[in-house]
């Protein structure tokens, strides 16, 4: 189970006031702020040509990324890594732990890393609070 501090609490309440969308989780980084809302709830998060993500990035001064709720865990990483295309995923568990080997083309293997590493250590923060499961990225 998945622990808030008051800085999370509070970046929690400033989003769903700003967008009307209920948002489950956060995970707050040097860079970015990262939402994760209820399924049907995306439109919400973002709102008229994009007017309450604009506010949203405005009240926090930096990157805001939200995806959106899935309990399958495949669809979760297909969302979390659009628009960059995976090829395969397989989840391996030993010894009470689990671990999701994403497979991407080789070319989208820099986009799927991100800038220092910030999207894969967004995506293995949320996929490890969401579904217990660690993250690794292959190439092919």
């Amino acid at each position: 189970m998945m622990e808030l501090n008051n800085d999370d609490l509070k970046a929690l309440s400033t989003f769903e006031g700003l967008t009307g969308a209920c948002a489950s989780d956060v995970v707050i980084t040097e860079h970015a702020v990262v939402f994760l809302v209820a399924r049907g709830d995306m439109g919400k998060a973002i709102g008229q040509k994009g007017s309450n993500i604009t506010r949203v990035r405005q009240a926090f001064g930096r990157q805001v990324l939200v995806f959106e709720e899935n309990p399958d865990m495949e669809q979760f990483l297909r969302s979390l890594f659009a628009p960059i295309p995976i090829t395969n995923i397989n989840v391996h568990e030993k010894m009470n732990t689990k671990t999701a080997y994403v497979t991407v083309d080789e070319a989208d293997r820099g986009a799927a890393i991100g800038h220092n590493g910030d999207r894969i250590k967004i995506h293995r923060a949320l996929l490890l609070r969401k579904f217990n499961c660690d993250l690794r990225l292959v190439a092919h």
